[in-house]
């Protein structure tokens, strides 16, 4: 069917320009080191960073030297720094805190710079230090590996090693050295591992370039249309999806693939202004959890009216309203783009023991645009924001409803059509792999090729839209009957779109070693 790139942006409200192959994510990769290096930074982390750059260059990988790069701060932007140093030093003082907020107005990394620290920095001299935004400035730290972690570490032994140091650090990424293996972790809690005598040109195209091109950027409430108590959790039509939600969660709970949520509050900081620009840096939220539950609603499926002729573009607006061209077997057809709306649980929540008044969340997706309804009295704040995989949950759903629009104006024989129009559709997210050797042959798995960008990475969606579209194409065509699809996103977990939540967990618990948290299966995806 093969929509453009251009319509898939204008479909899910991405206005960056993004590329999606490693080659050209190192390409468009600006690096510097920090020239500062401790001297108690060990030699081997100073021998692999030089390693590192040399083959950055290699690969196309713009590395600059850190001088060059620098800008001086705006006046507009130090009265403004002045002015929060002064109310957020004011704040500790009346909390009983005598901790003094001061920022560095010294020259600042540009803006599409990112920036690798040698070592652990001192108090100061960090790497957030030094750059003009926590969004547009990749921070990257190369460590030691943390203590105890092997080849056998769990997801949870990562989780729990990797988190102090991002808190003590203040960076996006981390490269941990051990004396055999190199780690990258991100907020998203993936740990590729990669041996030191391995094919290093490649592992660092293909694990690290993407994390740093694409890191973990949660979505900005600014980015929504916010509509404060618009969500009514008592209305009777939302009552089965609600009850799906809240009851697979305490289901999932006993797949142990939803590791227990972690509060910023519990980290450790080096005071209380990196704390704050820790809560920054994860867009003021009070916590961070590690995968989803969300719940498609019933959609409205649009009638796919056949064109002649070539249209300059596979997307346009009429009358206000959204609308896609597709081909399919050589015929042209308009479909307006349906409304979704999604059900899905709060970023930072505990998904497997939500509370249906505080931890749901209404999204929708209309003409392009990002809407958020929350629970009356419940208004948008740091603990009622939606989760750092949006787009992706976006992209599933309105994928879903562009192509069963398609499927039941052609009169596909599938029975998904009338099901999403009848009983929407479930979507869970978890850091993991299914066994795929144990999978029935109506599930299809898709995206296991794809770079391993970051979650909440824009690239992330439209990999997912791509994956469905390719997928409806074969159910379409009669090639093979549709039960389920698994989105693979390499080095970061599974999506799975299904019937329903708690049928998906209740197949999971009847189904031993079908999946689990962790890389254990991601080979048998391939």
């Amino acid at each position: 069917m093969g929509l453009s790139f251009e319509a898939i942006k204008n479909i899910l409200d991405i206005k960056d320009n993004i590329v999606m192959s490693e080659e050209e994510m190192a390409h468009n990769l600006k690096i510097a080191f920090y020239p500062k290096i401790s001297k108690e930074t060990p030699s081997e982390i100073i021998d692999f960073s030089e390693k590192l750059k040399k083959t950055f260059i290699e690969i196309g990988v713009d590395v600059v030297p850190y001088e060059s790069v620098l800008e001086s701060i705006s006046f507009k932007r130090m009265v403004k720094m002045i002015f929060m140093s002064f109310g957020m030093t004011l704040k500790n003082l009346f909390s009983g805190k005598f901790e003094f907020f001061k920022f560095d107005f010294g020259k600042k990394v540009k803006k599409g710079v990112s920036l690798i620290m040698i070592g652990e920095g001192e108090t100061g001299d960090l790497p957030v230090d030094h750059v003009l935004s926590l969004r547009e400035n990749p921070m990257i730290l190369i460590c030691k590996a943390p203590l105890g972690i092997t080849k056998k570490s769990s997801l949870q032994d990562h989780i729990s090693a990797s988190l102090p140091i991002f808190s003590w650090n203040l960076v996006n990424l981390i490269i941990s050295v051990g004396d055999e293996n190199w780690t990258v972790y991100s907020y998203n809690m993936s740990y590729p591992t990669y041996d030191k005598k391995g094919d290093f040109k490649k592992d660092v195209l293909h694990g690290l370039v993407p994390k740093i091109y694409a890191p973990v950027i949660p979505p900005r409430m600014s980015d929504f249309e916010v509509r404060n108590g618009a969500f009514d959790t008592a209305n009777p039509v939302y009552e089965p999806f609600i009850k799906d939600l809240v009851l697979s969660g305490k289901m999932f709970a006993k797949t142990r693939l939803y590791p227990e949520p972690r509060k910023i509050s519990d980290l450790k900081f080096r005071n209380s202004f990196y704390r704050w620009l820790g809560s920054l840096l994860l867009d003021k939220r009070n916590g961070m959890s590690y995968g989803f539950l969300a719940r498609q609603l019933p959609v409205e499926l649009s009638l796919a009216k056949e064109i002649t002729g070539f249209p300059d573009k596979d997307f346009f607006f009429k009358d206000d309203k959204l609308n896609v061209v597709l081909n399919f077997k050589n015929k042209k057809y308009s479909i307006e783009v349906p409304e979704v709306w999604i059900l899905t649980s709060r970023s930072g929540s505990d998904k497997t023991n939500l509370d249906l008044k505080r931890d749901i969340v209404k999204m929708g997706l209309v003409n392009g645009k990002m809407i958020i309804e929350t629970p009356k009295g419940v208004p948008v704040g740091p603990d009622y924001k939606p989760s750092f995989d949006t787009k992706v949950i976006f992209s599933h759903s309105v994928a879903n409803a562009i192509f069963a629009s398609l499927m039941k104006s052609l009169g596909v024989k599938s029975d998904f059509p009338k099901n999403l129009e009848t009983n929407g559709r479930a979507l869970a997210h978890w850091h993991g792999y299914f066994n795929k050797s144990l999978i029935s042959s109506g599930w299809y798995f898709y995206g296991t090729e794809n770079p391993t960008v970051s979650c909440s990475a824009p690239q992330g969606a439209v990999y997912a839209f791509l994956g469905k579209e390719k997928m409806f194409t074969d159910v379409a065509l009669g090639s093979k009957k549709y039960e389920a699809d698994v989105h693979v996103e390499p080095q970061h977990g599974s999506n799975v779109s299904y019937s329903s939540l708690q049928e998906l967990s209740e197949f999971i618990l009847k189904n031993k070693n079908i999946t689990s948290l962790g890389n254990e299966y991601l080979d048998t995806c391939i």
